[in-house]
């Protein structure tokens, strides 16, 4: 077939002419169009969803477990915090608290040592903790941030989408398991004998994990 026959007519040289158009105009098109395209829809095409300025809530609702005993000098008591959830979690903690007012002779002061046990916190980079406090109020608090900079503050995020937000506090399925911690008694008992005497102490141990539900809200410019 040669290029005579192609054309020999009116109707095969309009159909030579489009074709050869579309030839040529088809790949321009896709060369073209990415530059003529927004940023925001681009980021929006690629799962990230338009980059601007965002109003960040936390709405938070806490998970706790009250455990209280009474100690003896030098006995200790284990306690566990089971926890599950479909929530984030930004952070967990142990609170325990107690409060030395029945020592006779002023000097002497009740204390609380508490060290942690994270091995049944079957996700996540955690490291146990310990400290030592005064029974005068709150002794002694440990904190393990599960999100890192996690405040529940609300604040304005710019120039971010909605899913790297998302990410940024998302707390990857981390902290769900068993939380241990074991307290002692450290009771200092003023001189002297009879019924008011101090030998024990009350300790209130308060396990909280704050979950969130994340709440975005874009700020839109009158």
């Amino acid at each position: 077939m040669d290029l005579d026959s192609l054309v020999d007519t009116p109707r095969k040289q309009a159909m030579l002419g489009i074709s050869v158009a579309f030839m040529i105009i088809f790949p321009a098109y896709f060369a073209v169009m990415p530059m003529l395209i927004d940023d925001d829809l681009m980021a929006s095409s690629s799962g990230g969803g338009p980059s601007g300025e965002w109003v960040v809530r936390f709405e938070e609702t806490s998970i706790t477990l009250q455990d209280p005993v009474n100690l003896g000098d030098g006995e200790s008591h284990d306690t566990f915090f089971d926890l599950e959830s479909d929530l984030m979690i930004g952070y967990v903690q142990v609170v325990v608290a107690c409060n030395d007012n029945d020592d006779l002779t002023p000097g002497f002061s009740d204390a609380a040592d508490v060290a942690s046990d994270v091995s049944g916190v079957n996700s996540g980079n955690f490291s146990d903790q310990s400290d030592s406090g005064l029974c005068q109020g709150d002794a002694v608090t440990l904190r393990w941030d599960v999100i890192p900079g996690y405040n529940g503050t609300e604040y304005t995020a710019s120039d971010m989408s909605e899913n790297e937000i998302r990410a940024q506090w998302d707390d990857m399925g981390f902290a769900r398991g068993t939380w241990a911690a074991t307290i002692t008694a450290d009771v200092s008992s003023s001189p002297g004998i009879g019924p008011l005497n101090d030998n024990d102490e009350d300790y209130d141990i308060t396990w909280t994990a704050m979950t969130f539900t994340l709440s975005l809200e874009p700020v839109v410019e009158l």
